[in-house]
């Protein structure tokens, strides 16, 4: 058994060759998003490489379990509900969400007594979505009520990356990682590239070195 094969035989990895991943030119499964599935425990790992050591990934976000919702309408059928800074919504049903725009509130007045009638900013049909930056409206209707929609928001992931700079995220029943996106890139668990042992993150020295499997 060789040096490295005695440092790793503590994790279970003993019987895997390890070497540098800038010494041996690894695919570019390792240097991209990529998944490992442990055997002993079936569970499933996101890494994401290339990340500033110590520091989260920009932008990583999954949907959470979409949740339905009843909003009340006001007099020209508008309903709305705030924005979560760190949960924002990422889809809906029950309105038109793929057509949703970003625009002012869709204002709700009294018309002239002695009418009883109001009369919206906005006309547009019922399922209607405008995102006004701190709320999104949903018309529901033409007047008063409620309507129900299911909101799926995005939870933030704020795993930091380790010394070698890559995040490992673990795959759960409460976070599948079905699908995440990371910036304006939108990705699924079952398409990423899969790889057979996992690269991890020793020190060498003074420094921290990614060693990977060796081919």
């Amino acid at each position: 058994m060789n040096l490295l094969q005695k440092l790793f035989a503590g994790i279970g990895l003993g019987a895997i060759a390890f070497a540098p991943i800038a010494a041996i030119g690894q695919t570019a499964n390792f240097t991209s998003v990529h998944k490992w599935t442990d055997a002993a425990s079936s569970k499933t790992y996101v890494y994401v490489p290339a990340q500033t050591a110590g520091s989260p990934v920009t932008d990583f976000t999954t949907p959470r379990t979409a949740n339905p919702r009843v909003l009340t309408l006001n007099n020209c059928g508008w309903g709305s509900f705030t924005k979560s800074a760190t949960s924002p919504p990422v889809g809906l049903t029950g309105a038109d969400w793929a057509g949703k725009t970003s625009g002012a509130a869709p204002t709700c007045v009294k018309d002239p007594s002695p009418a009883t009638t109001y009369t919206t900013s906005n006309t547009g049909a019922t399922g209607t979505v405008v995102d006004d930056g701190t709320k999104i409206w949903i018309r529901g209707g033409t007047g008063p009520g409620s309507v129900t929609v299911t909101i799926t928001t995005a939870a933030k992931i704020t795993s930091k990356a380790n010394a070698c700079g890559f995040v490992r995220v673990a795959a759960s029943a409460t976070r599948p990682l079905t699908t995440f996106s990371i910036g304006a890139t939108n990705y699924t668990l079952a398409d990423l590239p899969s790889v057979t042992a996992p690269m991890i993150c020793r020190k060498n020295g003074t420094t921290s070195v990614t060693y990977v499997p060796a081919s």
